[in-house]
């Protein structure tokens, strides 16, 4: 208690500048307990009526009994003749920091609530929804998969569903990406007919942050959203309760606007006024903190992002020396990303730190984390785990797109086998070209072998091969044996499975780049085909490392997509998402600036000429 009282001059009396906001940050990570003393004094909050949402006529339409809309605030519905309490709907108004009624913070539509969520959607005049759940999701008390949220939109496009009232909803268009989804909706109630975007973010689960850079990329695009509708109502957040991920993606958008127009923060008093608003909105500490740590990760990287049609300028740009600092802009976005890099702990990459997964590690730096590697099943013998030292990275529309590895050692080649198979990966890219040696052990048929057997289970086949400028390729089918008892006994088959391995000739070891970019562009472009013509499981990705070179790859994939999906080069971003689950990639300043080169050349080469 002497502690905390020693700390409360630290608790900000008002908004925080910008040019102080990282001093508070690196305050409250010097004394842990800041946060908490904080959250707990802006969370105390008030304690209004509740009466309407406790009427025994609503009780189903509240998915949580505790997270209810206080009676002062909450959206009244234009109530429906005939029906008592036809106007409550668990959904309060909350003011944002610049402007009044600026959200609409909602519990997510469970089976009684669906009509009642589109009535309030068209009466509020409300263009764009934001949804920050899955529809199921795991949580903490159950460890079964849950519902958070109904669907309450149609599955298929132009296909127009009713939900228990008279507002007609079709689906218009619908867009995947790796973090998020966007669909267009049409609503239709008698002759008016209104357009919806509909923002859904799927990679925050319950009781988690999201990655910061992600959700600010995504909080970019719901902006761009809200612009095409001039007369737009609150904007709508929802998550499952409405509350905790409600609230803190509320609190950092108010915030973020607050930079913008005033150049403060003001976290601390603008948490208060939420949970004022609306009952747990920003749910706990982690989720306080993250919500500091998202503004700092804005603040800090500040735009990233140019059009597509700049890129010739930006890139000349870039090169130009600042003549009082002596760095280019490629080195100071570097620097940035290399500052705000994850660091992982031995607890958190536990799985490659055992004593039995030691010795299946080239070496102790690039251990995974145990979260985001990829854990193999194929029963190999009783000695086998389930470890190998790789990684998943995101894509731009997929996550888990790639899978980073290092160049298998001869006890490891059985496992890498089992990461292909048990990971469906149809297209292995090989970034290094290695003569075959002890160190290096060919890992796949020689041009001369038909077959090739490695350890108990997997037999390679080469079922064709072919050599271009600079890429050699071979399809190869991999076949399983079953060894484990259990699935021996219970007539398991294992099923054949075929694989594309592409392999780089013209990166030379020792080379930071390879002696040709058009050719890895090529390359990129033919694991592309491949994927279209037979699945989109990940691309494995090999150097002789598992951190040099394949990073270049899954950063100028990311970038080279979301020019084709937005018109927009962000290799800043891009970089980020790389290096998140494996620091080490993009491993230098060079690497970083061939990511440019690359997407570069892909524009001048490719763009808008399929």
């Amino acid at each position: 208690m002497h502690e905390d009282a020693k700390l409360m001059p630290l608790i900000p009396k008002g908004a925080i500048e910008s040019s102080n906001f990282l001093k508070h940050l690196a305050l409250l990570r010097k004394y842990e307990v800041l946060a908490k003393i904080e959250f707990q004094i802006a969370t105390k909050g008030e304690n209004h009526s509740t009466r309407h949402a406790t009427k025994e006529a609503n009780e189903l339409k509240n998915s949580y009994k505790k997270m209810i809309p206080y009676d002062y605030n909450r959206v009244v519905l234009e109530a429906l003749p005939g029906v008592p309490d036809s106007d409550y709907i668990n959904a309060s108004h909350i003011d944002g920091i610049l402007k009044p009624n600026a959200y609409i913070a909602a519990q997510g539509p469970n089976e009684h609530t669906l009509g009642d969520f589109w009535r309030l959607v068209w009466e509020q005049n409300s263009h764009v929804i934001v949804m920050l759940t899955k529809v199921f999701d795991f949580i903490r008390v159950s460890p079964c998969l849950q519902v958070m949220c109904d669907r309450y939109w149609p599955l298929d496009v132009d296909h127009p569903e009713f939900y228990g009232g008279e507002i007609e909803v079709i689906l218009l268009s619908e867009t995947t990406l790796a973090n998020y989804n966007i669909r267009t909706m049409q609503l239709k109630k008698g002759e008016e007919v209104r357009k919806v975007s509909h923002l859904h973010y799927v990679a925050w689960p319950t009781h988690t942050n999201p990655f910061a850079c992600a959700l600010l990329d995504f909080r970019r695009r719901v902006k761009s959203y809200i612009a095409l509708y001039p007369n737009n109502g609150p904007l709508i957040v929802h998550c499952s309760d409405g509350c905790g991920r409600t609230g803190a993606y509320i609190c950092l958008d108010s915030n973020l606007d607050l930079a913008e127009e005033d150049g403060v923060y003001d976290v601390f008093g603008y948490t208060k006024s939420l949970r004022s608003a609306r009952r747990g909105m920003v749910e706990d500490v982690n989720q306080y903190r993250f919500i500091y740590e998202a503004l700092e990760e804005s603040l800090i990287s500040g735009q990233t992002w140019f059009p597509v049609s700049q890129i010739s300028q930006r890139l000349k740009h870039k090169s130009q020396k600042n003549p009082i600092t002596r760095q280019n802009e490629y080195q100071r976005e570097y620097e940035k990303i290399s500052n705000t890099s994850a660091k992982f702990t031995i607890g958190d990459r536990a799985g490659g730190h055992r004593l039995e997964n030691r010795d299946k590690n080239r070496t102790i730096s690039t251990v995974p984390p145990d979260n985001f590697r990829p854990y193999l099943s194929s029963f190999q013998s009783n000695d086998s785990t389930d470890y190998i030292n790789a990684v998943f990275v995101d894509g731009y529309l997929r996550s888990k797109e790639f899978i980073v590895t290092e160049w298998p050692m001869t006890h490891t080649v059985p496992d890498f086998w089992s990461l292909v198979y048990d990971h469906d990966c149809n297209s292995i890219v090989v970034l290094s070209d290695h003569p075959p040696s002890s160190n290096y052990p060919q890992f796949y048929p020689s041009e001369k072998e038909k077959s090739k057997k490695f350890g108990p289970v997997f037999t390679i086949e080469t079922v064709s091969h072919s050599t271009l400028p600079n890429i050699k390729s071979w399809i190869f089918r991999i076949l399983k044996k079953v060894v484990s008892l259990t699935e021996l006994m219970s007539g398991v088959k294992a099923e054949p499975k075929t694989t594309q391995l592409f392999l780089i000739t013209c990166w030379p070891l020792g080379h930071k780049v390879p002696t040709s970019t058009n050719s890895l562009v090529e390359l990129m472009n033919m694991v592309e085909r491949w994927r279209q013509r037979t699945s989109f499981g990940p691309v494995l990705l090999v150097s002789s490392n598992g951190r040099a070179r394949v990073g270049v790859y899954c950063a100028a994939s990311i970038a080279i997509e979301q020019a084709i999906e937005h018109e927009e080069v962000d290799v800043f971003t891009a970089a980020k998402v790389v290096r998140r689950h494996r620091p080490q990639l993009v491993e230098n300043i060079t690497e970083y600036k061939y990511c440019y080169d690359l997407l570069l050349n892909y524009i001048m080469n490719y763009h808008h000429k399929e």
